[in-house]
């Protein structure tokens, strides 16, 4: 016989054999057993997680020559033949290759035609949301009312795309991602079957490397059983598949302890010479900072954390260096990075440049900083002219730290802030963009920032009703709160009272009328 790939030798034959889908299963193994099977199924979710097998599991169900039934002998003609994939009666159409009308016309054809064996006649299009609109159309009238030996099962990785016309006239089922136990269920089931020894950590990291997908986790679990011929270790999973380049984010993580400028550029040649993709590597980070804010929160499961336990106990010297608040001002500021870097021609350089940072947490400022409400300063004693010259001219290192610190915090964070706000108006409506881009945060008041803008631009927002409603969008993916908004006002009125209040606001210091620069 010829050979079959595991992902083909193990697919799910019943109900019953359906891991991680219960939720679906259930529900339609007991409306099959009752009669009452649907006449349109949509089968939406992740890639690999078994919509398609669970079409030819209803298949069989309907057909099988004791069914209706939620449980299908696998024995008969009919469940044979959709087993070896050579069906008369189940039709398995590519939703991608087929997608015109011409292709549509020709289902709407055939279903007038009578099953050739069985009781039902299944069309199983994958990939449905390729069709185009027009064929959509076309096959809308025979989906809502078809012939009464006929099922349609839908299947598509992005609903979204799928006609809501279409949708509403099908049962709609959402398939989710599978849990690590649940993958690790199956991977023991089939080298149980297969006679291979395994570690548990090895499980472990090829579940978690497949991402929730069955079919990734079983190609992979081939090429281990290939590339081993025995025993699976959880160090030749990493030799074979990596395991998200831990050594290189431990290294940024240690230099960002150490404050360390030298290894942080010998990180930045490392990743040049061996011609990583930054973006990726960005995104690996990440992940592991996910993983240090739930160890932060007391949570050290590796089950939860998705993490080996040596990775765990590394991070852990990480994850007791900064307190929680220092953590945040990280994360919120690698993920800023990682939008810089998407976007940029030149990823590499923007990591180089702009990652320098990560390396003094102080100089960090989350833009849900921005608007904390900072009490107002009392006005100084006066001076003497003498004792004021002496002063500005005294060393930084003798002011106090305080002092310092104030007047860096406020200008920067509010214009990190409004920053981050454009950027996610830029994504959201480019029109209202080229409004706003040209204001300069000047101010806040309580949870309001104050922006500068020209008194033309200003009709232009008021004018456009979208206005508010993108700001308002923008506002809440970059801080949770809910009190925070944003108010404009002409910049060319700076010397007047409004102004006036802004500034008390602000440190005390007072603002050059004659510029938009706070």
């Amino acid at each position: 016989m010829s050979y079959k790939v595991i992902a083909r030798k193990y697919r799910p034959s019943t109900f019953a054999e359906v891991i991680g889908q219960e939720h679906i299963t259930e529900t339609i193994s007991r409306s099959i057993a009752s009669g009452k099977q649907a006449h349109a199924y949509l089968f939406s979710g992740p890639h690999g997680v078994g919509k398609t097998s669970l079409a030819r599991i209803i298949a069989k169900a309907l057909n099988c020559v004791t069914g209706p039934t939620a449980t299908p002998c696998g024995t008969c003609d009919s469940c044979k033949q959709i087993a070896d994939g050579n069906p008369l009666d189940v039709i398995e159409i590519d939703g991608a290759s087929n997608r015109g009308i011409d292709n549509i016309r020709e289902i709407i054809e055939s279903v007038r035609i009578s099953p050739a064996a069985g009781r039902f006649k299944i069309y199983i299009i994958d990939e449905v949301h390729q069709i185009t609109v027009e064929a959509f159309n076309a096959l809308l009238k025979t989906l809502e009312e078809p012939p009464s030996h006929v099922v349609f099962i839908l299947a598509t990785t992005e609903a979204e795309k799928v006609l809501p016309t279409i949708r509403s006239r099908c049962q709609q089922y959402r398939f989710k991602t599978l849990s690590i136990d649940d993958i690790e269920r199956i991977l023991k089931k089939i080298l149980e079957n297969e006679k291979v020894t395994y570690e548990e950590e090895a499980l472990f990291l090829i579940a978690r490397h497949s991402r929730g997908s069955v079919r990734d986790s079983e190609t992979i679990l081939e090429k281990m059983i290939a590339y081993t011929g025995g025993k699976i270790t959880a160090a030749d999973v990493t030799a074979v598949v990596g395991s998200n380049n831990f050594g290189l984010v431990r290294k940024l993580l240690t230099a960002m302890q150490a404050g360390d400028n030298a290894a942080y550029f010998a990180l930045i040649a490392e990743i040049r010479e061996n011609g990583i993709d930054v973006r990726t590597y960005l995104a690996n980070v990440i992940a592991y900072l996910r993983v240090a804010m739930l160890m932060k929160a007391g949570i050290n499961d590796v089950r939860v954390l998705e993490v080996p336990a040596a990775e765990r106990d590394e991070l852990a010297a990480f994850v007791d260096s900064y307190d929680e608040r220092e953590l945040e001002n990280i994360v919120d500021y690698t993920l800023d990075l990682d939008y810089k870097v998407r976007n940029a021609t030149d990823p590499l350089l923007i990591f180089e440049l702009r990652g320098l940072k990560l390396l003094d947490v102080t100089d960090l400022i989350r833009p849900a900083d921005l608007l904390r409400t900072a009490p107002v300063r009392t006005a100084a004693p006066a001076q003497s002219p003498a004792a004021e010259h002496a002063a500005a001219s005294a060393p930084s290192a003798a002011r106090p730290a305080e002092t310092q610190r104030a007047s860096v915090s406020g200008d920067d964070s509010k214009a990190i802030f409004f920053k981050k706000v454009l950027a996610s108006v830029n994504r959201i409506s480019p029109a209202v963009f080229s409004y706003i881009s040209q204001g300069n945060p000047i101010g806040k008041e309580g949870a309001t920032l104050i922006v500068a803008l020209p008194s033309n631009i200003i009709n232009l927002t008021e004018e456009d009703k979208r206005t508010k409603d993108v700001i308002r969008e923008a506002i809440a993916e970059n801080t949770t709160r809910k009190d925070i908004t944003i108010k404009f006002v002409p910049a060319e009125n700076a010397h007047t009272d409004q102004f006036q209040k802004v500034k008390e606001f602000f440190d005390g210091k007072a603002i050059d009328s004659g510029t938009n620069n706070a």
